[in-house]
């Protein structure tokens, strides 16, 4: 990989069996089969619900032994705000619906260039830990869609002009998700409207013309392994981000 200005992290994908075995109240009904790319915690070893439901914009199950709903952010639509699941013995797993990107866990909000430093699950979680004075340290993510996926990185590119980074990912890897985000805020000027492009290979897989905007999808079936690929991303009047996320096997 190639740029003098990308920025990425590298994280374990771990999978969380454990929270279905064994104890009768560990993660009591999570809904796997929902669930797509996640983030989870042990954030106490007991929780009063009661104490939990502040955080929560809406709450679409609530049992003695848990509740699910979604926890606003700031800056986010109703939308982006990701599920969370809250269990009485402590587990707070944030999560997006399997229908969705991984795309979805940049941060743009939280993001304004340099090193890249969280995740809209990982700001989540944190907001729930401290309505139950509970702790994210530990926190690990995981995507119930790809159970043999165990590393993913995240490459974010920003620019006020044109910008790019170049990825290959090993020939010997199993690739299971090259998702991606794309966000612009651009503006109409005297000599005429704001607009951010992204690119793959030449080839444009999202546009923006004026305002704030965001949008979500995936490359995997452009995305080969043991080829060079370029990532671009063009604004023009205003800022745009780029991120990729990577899911794969070594």
């Amino acid at each position: 990989m190639t740029n003098r200005y990308v920025s990425m992290i590298f994280v374990a994908l771990f999978g969380i069996a454990f929270l279905f075995a064994g104890s009768a109240c560990a993660a009591v009904d999570f809904p796997a089969d929902e669930a797509g790319i996640s983030a989870y915690v042990q954030a106490k070893t007991s929780v009063d619900l009661n104490d939990a439901k502040g955080a929560f914009a809406t709450i679409e199950r609530e049992t003695d032994d848990y509740i699910i709903g979604t926890v606003a952010m700031s800056g986010h639509s109703e939308e982006q705000c990701p599920h969370v699941y809250v269990s009485a013995d402590g587990w707070v797993v944030a999560y997006y619906p399997d229908d969705r990107s991984s795309g979805w866990l940049l941060p743009w909000h939280y993001y304004s260039g340099g090193a890249i430093s969280t995740t809209t699950l990982n700001e989540t979680i944190v907001k729930v830990c401290d309505q139950i004075n509970g702790t994210a340290t530990g926190l690990k993510y995981y995507d119930f869609r790809h159970p043999n996926a165990t590393k993913m990185m995240i490459i974010v590119e920003s620019t006020t002009g044109s910008n790019w980074f170049n990825v290959t990912i090993p020939a010997s890897f199993a690739t299971y998700a090259a998702d991606w985000s794309h966000y612009a805020s651009t503006r109409y000027s005297g000599s005429g409207y704001g607009w951010s492009k992204t690119y793959i290979d030449g080839n444009c897989f999202s546009s923006f013309d004026v305002g704030h905007k965001w949008a979500y999808g995936s490359l995997l079936g452009q995305f080969d392994n043991g080829v060079e690929h370029k990532i671009q991303i063009v604004t023009d009047r205003g800022t745009g981000h780029v991120g990729l996320v990577l899911e794969y096997a070594e």
